[in-house]
């Protein structure tokens, strides 16, 4: 058996020996019964090379049809010339390599994915036969600066030409796709023409183009992806064609666009005084990045899109009551000096404010996440409001904000989230005093504020919560399907009623979901005879309370606004989030919750890591990730929940 084995290696590598032969300067690999691809450099000194179209080893001719992978990576060649019989230049067939010239000939499909990643190369006709350039084909070919493209190409993939020194170029009008990144850094190209027939442009396909003037896009392009033209300084308007149906965020900001134009017949959008929305008006998707200095946004709008005002020369925004979110970087790096943000407001995203002018920002009250960057660089910002709604602060939140002050509201101190670095802090460089509530030092110490900020008591404390009804957490168990708008709260004190109809939000699984659960009629408030206990319900048109269809496989949160009710101190309540669940028969278990005892803690860490171990059976509620298997992702997240994150 030992000799059956040994020699059946021996045969299978005389057989691995014989796929690959040299002939002159060059190594082939047999692809085929008579095809073969060019697989390196036989001599290592060579500097120039011209591949045959057919080489002859041991008695068969054999045609050559590939330049295959990273055959000349780093190779000192110089120039080369391809024949019409290669059909495909592999992936990183010439990356890193000295090559300056290279001749392409008829016949060739396909340029791979960072093959010709070259520094040294200066010029390259594709010809017609080829249909694909693939990712990152000239990749850093920083002095490639003449590029011929013929009919025939389709597709330009991603980082295709990026940082090159293209100063311009025609796109074939058989080209359909223009990939992400595709002319990223190209900080020498000028002029560019677009041809009838292409129909997307991908994300940051042209970003940091600082020098390209102008680009006049086809009516047959529908789709125009984030960041396509960001950094386009030079760019003083921007055509938007009747099939665009799609546009990324921060398609055109930080441009020099002052005008923004529209086809008539796009359904997809419209212009309302030079500034793009969405067609039925929720959604402002841009404005002019120049020229634009104060700006309005007009009743019923809900969102600013990402990027929307990115770079913009806008100093002051005036936002609607309805204005329910406020995307990514919406205003970063803007001129905005002044904005209100009505309490409706349930998202900011992430460097939303980033280096902008602000001075005072007095935070919604329904939006419980500062998200990554959002005040990052913002030098002149002095004073900012936490409603007691604010849950978590993310990195970068404060970074580089000096002399600022914050007034945070709740005496529960919103937490302060994981970083890795200390640059991801979120008051990386920055100093900061806040002012909690009386009462409350002890806890923002505890939660770790103090490493980041100076903390001082105010004057003023808070009335606390001592329970509700429903609880965070609850299950409602009902046969009809719903769940009743009604919620009890009991304080730690006698009050005064302040709201008889108080703004109460019902989102579903995420605080910040933009949709609303509301009653027929308004919210209405009452104290009970204690003077302790509030009753909140939503009231239907006949005064009594309403009901809402519920998904079993939904959560449901509850927003009660701070200042429902005061004490004779003139203290206010704060606000409240209350997380509730509808079952009709048995009443499913909190996430995380795996020994059902209504609560997540060390115990449930415990019972996955013994169902992980095989020291227990395993059960549905501790697969909390949901992946199928019991593991330490389920360790973790039940550990996450149970630290509130």
């Amino acid at each position: 058996m030992k000799k059956f084995l040994l020699a059946i290696a021996v045969l299978a590598g005389l057989s691995a020996a014989a796929q690959t032969f040299a002939v002159g300067d060059l190594n082939y690999t047999i692809t085929g019964t008579a095809t073969v691809e060019v697989s390196g450099l036989a001599n290592t000194t060579a500097t120039a090379i011209d591949v045959p179209a057919s080489v002859e080893n041991n008695g068969t001719t054999y045609a050559v049809t590939a330049i295959g992978d990273q055959a000349f990576r780093w190779a000192s060649i110089t120039s080369a010339i391809i024949p019409s019989s290669v059909e495909v230049i592999k992936h990183g067939a010439f990356n890193g390599a000295d090559l300056v010239s290279i001749t392409l000939n008829e016949g060739l499909k396909e340029i791979g994915d960072y093959s010709l990643a070259c520094k040294n190369l200066t010029a390259i006709n594709v010809p017609s036969t080829v249909t694909r350039i693939g990712d990152d084909a000239f990749f850093g070919a920083n002095a490639l600066a003449n590029v011929t493209l013929h009919e025939g190409l389709k597709t330009i993939g991603k980082s295709a030409f990026y940082k090159t020194a293209i100063s311009k170029i025609v796109i074939p009008a058989s080209v359909d796709t223009i990939d992400k990144t595709t002319f990223l850094f190209c900080k020498q190209l000028e002029e560019v023409t677009l041809n009838e027939g292409l129909k997307y442009l991908g994300d940051g396909a042209f970003n940091g183009c600082t020098v390209l003037q102008g680009i006049t896009l086809p009516s047959t392009l529908t789709h125009i992806g984030m960041e396509c033209f960001l950094e386009n300084s030079q760019m003083q308007s921007i055509y938007i064609g009747a099939g665009v149906k799609e546009l990324g965020e921060s398609f055109m900001a930080k441009t020099g666009i002052n005008t923004i134009n529209l086809d008539p017949a796009n359904p997809y959008f419209k212009l309302v005084d030079g500034v793009l929305y969405s067609a039925n008006g929720l959604i402002l998707y841009a404005v002019p990045m120049q020229g634009l200095t104060e700006y309005t946004v007009p009743a019923g709008t809900t969102a600013i899109y990402g990027g929307a005002f990115w770079g913009s020369q806008v100093a002051n925004v005036t936002l609607p009551e309805s204005m329910l979110v406020l995307d990514d970087y919406a205003f970063c790096q803007s001129a905005l000096a002044s904005i209100n943000l009505p309490d409706g407001i349930t998202y900011l995203g992430e460097q939303v404010f980033a280096a902008t002018n602000l001075v005072n920002v007095d935070l919604p009250e329904n939006a419980p996440y500062i998200q990554d960057g959002q005040f990052a660089g913002c030098t002149k910002l002095r004073n900012v409001t936490f409603p007691s709604s604010i849950l978590q602060v993310y990195n970068h939140a404060f970074m580089n904000c000096s002399n600022l002050k914050i007034t945070a509201l709740g005496s529960n101190p919103p937490e302060i989230m994981d970083y890795y670095d200390d640059w991801d802090e979120p008051f990386y460089n920055a100093s900061a005093t806040v002012y909690v509530p009386k009462g409350a030092k002890s806890a923002y110490v505890a939660a770790g504020w103090g490493d980041y900020v100076l903390l001082k008591e105010s004057e003023t404390g808070t009335v606390k919560t001592v329970s509700t009804s429903p609880a965070y957490g609850d299950t409602i168990v009902n046969a009809s399907g719903t769940i009743p708008m009604s919620v009890t709260v009991t304080f730690d004190q006698p009050v005064e009623l302040v709201q008889e109809n108080p703004d109460v939000h019902i989102h579903t699984n995420y605080l910040f979901y933009s949709s609303d659960i509301r009653p027929d009629d308004k919210w209405v408030a009452s104290l009970g005879e204690d003077q302790k206990t509030l009753t909140i319900y939503g009231a239907d048109l006949d005064g009594y309370t309403c009901q809402f269809r519920a998904n079993e496989e939904d959560w449901y949160y509850f927003s009660l606004p701070a200042g429902m009710v005061k004490n004779a101190d003139g203290e206010e309540s704060e606000h409240i989030f209350i997380l509730v669940h509808y079952a009709q028969g048995e009443a499913p278990q909190l996430p995380g919750d795996v020994t059902g005892d209504g609560q997540v803690d060390i115990a449930d860490v415990n019972a996955v890591i013994n169902m992980m171990l095989g020291k227990a059976e395993q059960t549905a509620a501790a697969d909390v990730t949901g992946d199928g298997d019991v593991d330490i992702a389920d360790v973790n997240a039940v550990i996450n929940i149970m630290l509130g994150k």
